[in-house]
């Protein structure tokens, strides 16, 4: 999502982050969002404030409650929410509570984006929607992806292990190969960083077996080839003899053109 400024998206992409690792951080991001947004709205529209105190004190303040309600508009429960909202990111933060649940992250960004919308409303923006589903669907998903890459790492070394032990593979892809990290090597660190480590595996292992794949079609087109000369020869032996049994030598230029035309044959000509 775009946000009013770079600064503003940003912060909302580390929030974003924060819900699909289900990272107690969410409240962190959230609130440096919160923050960084109501003080945006405030200078964008020349309210002075205190920046040394926080920002749950900040929309106390008379005039700026003023201009939240009676020039924003905002409802009683958004704006009660604000400092609440606040106060308890504050809390999680010092507790370092662990565990966050999807009802938070839908609680607190509803509270957001009504914020922002009675802004856009004000500046008379075109609105953002609040999808829930979409938060829902995204919670979690770091880990999610997370056991899919290993489990697809797991996969094609398994497939290629085979290929590996009776030397069907380059030496080249062998080194390649068995310079990936281990699965402890991976796992020490965040889930983000694995993901990104884990999808460079997974492109290195196809390419590794794509290349498998192609070396083996080589040999078998190889021998196919081989085999083709094998039964033009044949076929020529077949028609000398023949011959001989009828009492006549095949002459010189007779094997030429017999040549000729079976390889013609062969090329699908």
């Amino acid at each position: 999502m775009k946000l009013f400024n770079e600064s503003l998206t940003n912060r909302y992409n580390t929030l974003e982050r924060n819900i699909k690792s289900k990272s107690n951080s969410f409240y962190d991001s959230y609130l440096d969002l919160l923050e960084a947004t109501i003080k945006y709205i405030l200078d964008e529209n020349s309210i002075s404030y205190d920046d040394s105190r926080t920002c749950g004190f900040i929309v106390r303040e008379e005039k700026i409650k003023s201009f939240l309600l009676k020039e924003l508009k905002l409802d009683d429960y958004t704006y009660e929410k604000l400092p609440d909202y606040i106060k308890k990111c504050n809390d999680h933060k010092h507790k370092k509570e662990k565990w966050l649940g999807i009802e938070s992250v839908i609680n607190y960004l509803k509270v957001y984006y009504s914020l922002i919308n009675y802004y856009i409303d004000y500046i008379k923006g075109i609105r953002v929607d609040f999808d829930a589903e979409y938060y829902t669907s995204i919670f979690g998903e770091t880990e999610r992806l997370n056991t899919e890459y290993k489990n697809e790492v797991a996969r094609l070394k398994e497939e290629l292990q085979e290929s590996i032990d009776s030397n069907k593979i380059s030496e080249q892809d062998i080194i390649l190969y068995k310079s990936l990290l281990s699965s402890k090597e991976i796992e020490i660190n965040n889930l983000d960083e694995q993901n990104r480590i884990l999808q460079g595996q997974i492109s290195i292992l196809k390419d590794i077996k794509l290349n498998s794949m192609e070396e083996k079609l080589n040999k078998t087109i190889d021998m196919l080839n081989n085999m083709q000369d094998y039964l033009v020869e044949n076929r020529i032996i077949a028609r000398r003899t023949s011959r001989l049994i009828d009492g006549r030598e095949i002459t010189d230029d007779e094997l030429k053109q017999e040549r000729l035309k079976l390889e013609a044959i062969k090329n699908g000509k």
